[in-house]
């Protein structure tokens, strides 16, 4: 019988964390990103091995990111290579990163991280995958815990990168990058080497070489540690934090919103949770919300007066009113082309862009009476040059029947209490030097006809069907 010093020694096992927090079920579909690298490499040659103790399938997704021209399409046939021979499946998308970074107005990291969610997210509905594994490491989320701290975050930040988010699993959350390069050299694992990892010019290669190792050197050798035991901390209160925060939403909705009363009555940490939450809802992430922001809409709901204050990238904003408090995403507006239309009198004109049906006609002797909505009456004296329809333009004012002053169309609209949709269509006649009617809204007091006017043109506007 070999006595223990003969064993041979036990090969280690960098995807504990996958055990440990339950991220496979039997019959899982997984989807691999694999980019080339050490980690992804290691990650994918450990999940391949266990694939069948798991009782998983995998299939290989990469994405081409063209930042490093000749050197992208090489990791991408070393990747295509690699599936090719474990004998996996494959899928690989080919985005121009730098080109995608102007579009998006975004840092070429940033943007990167975009187009991979993207190709694995499209990729997991096409395949029917339950799972998409990825391989930040222990050290990547220290990496994140630190750049968090110093760019500025709350508890949610402390706790980023976690082991399991949503369909999104991290075999590899609890192994070190020295894990990493035992367990590739232990197995004989070729990898590629991204050079831009090492170009400090990039916030996160600043703190992976240089900040982190002086931390280690003049602060705490077990820096690295300490800010993987914070993020894991900060992730189990984040989660009761969510608890309670969603216990309180009961106990203070009202409505379609919240009651603003009762939401001052929670405590100031579940009120500020709460908000960041409705905001993660409805814009999909909390990219430039600040604690300012959200300050800002506590002090206005202590106030106790009516406010409207637009939150991150113009997308959200919270309101109040009387007592309800929401916070909503902005109404998409139709996309409405440019239009300008000469009219006719008497005759018809389409104007397609907001699917409306001009009519004009001249009535000699008119009577001044009310009129729907829809139609108008202008005296034919008071027009000046050609008679035309076109979209309300900046700066638009009139005179508005029965006022002596002019007024913004702006301000008109928000007076009516007119809905953003409704002004993105709205349509103006005009003469060649001021607004006549605003279709539907208000009609100007210098058009309007009177008991000397002898002729008067009469406009409707037809919805078409």
């Amino acid at each position: 019988m070999e006595s223990e010093e003969q064993l041979p020694p036990k090969r280690m096992d960098i995807i504990t964390a996958a055990k440990r927090h339950a991220m496979f079920s039997p019959g899982d579909k997984v989807l691999v990103a694999v980019s080339g690298g050490p980690d992804s490499v290691a990650m994918l040659h450990a999940l391949h091995t266990h694939s069948t103790e798991l009782g998983i399938t995998l299939h290989v997704a990469h994405l081409n990111h063209s930042i490093r021209g000749e050197q992208s399409n090489l990791d991408e046939v070393f990747v295509r290579n690699l599936a090719h021979s474990l004998k996996l499946p494959i899928t690989v998308g080919k985005v121009d990163v730098p080109a995608l970074r102007v579009e998006m107005r975004l840092g070429e990291e940033e943007a990167g991280r975009v187009a991979r969610l993207k190709l694995f997210q499209d990729t997991t509905t096409e395949l029917d995958t339950n799972k998409i594994a990825v391989g930040h490491t222990a050290d990547d989320r220290a990496e994140s815990v630190l750049l968090n701290i110093i760019r500025g975050c709350g508890v949610d930040g402390l706790g980023s990168i976690r082991p399991v988010s949503t369909n999104i699993v991290r075999p590899l959350i609890e192994a070190t990058r020295s894990d990493i390069e035992r367990y590739i050299a232990e197995h004989a694992l070729p990898y590629r080497i991204d050079e831009s990892n090492a170009d400090v010019t990039y916030a996160r290669n600043r703190v992976r070489h240089e900040l982190i190792p002086m931390l280690e050197r003049e602060f705490n050798p077990e820096v690295r540690n300490a800010l993987v035991r914070l993020a894991e901390i900060a992730s189990a209160q984040s989660d009761f934090m969510e608890g309670l925060t969603e216990s309180a939403l009961h106990e203070v909705a009202y409505g379609s919103g919240l009651d603003a009363g009762l939401f001052l009555r929670l405590p100031e940490a579940v009120q500020a949770q709460t908000i960041r939450n409705e905001i993660l809802r409805l814009k999909g992430d909390l990219k430039d919300v600040t604690f300012e922001q959200v300050e800002s809409v506590i002090e206005a709901l202590r106030s106790e007066t009516d406010f409207t204050i637009t939150l991150p990238s113009g997308e959200i904003y919270a309101s109040r009113k009387g007592n309800v408090f929401r916070i909503r995403r902005r109404e998409k507006l139709p996309a409405i082309q440019p239009f300008d239309h000469a009219l006719q009198v008497p005759g018809a004109v389409s104007v397609p862009a907001i699917g409306v049906t001009f009519h004009c006609d001249l009535v000699e002797n008119p009577v001044a009476r009310r009129l729907p909505d829809d139609e108008a009456m202008i005296d034919a004296d008071s027009v000046i040059g050609a008679l035309r329809v076109r979209n309300v333009r900046p700066g638009d004012r009139i005179v508005p029947l029965g006022m002596l002053g002019s007024k913004k169309l702006q301000d008109v609209f928000v007076d009516k209490k007119l809905p953003r949709r409704t002004r993105a269509r709205a349509a103006v006649v005009v003469d060649d030097e001021k607004a006549l009617w605003v279709v539907g809204v208000v009609a100007s007091d210098l058009g309007k006809v009177t008991e000397t006017t002898k002729k008067a043109i009469h406009l409707s506007a037809e919805h078409d069907r």
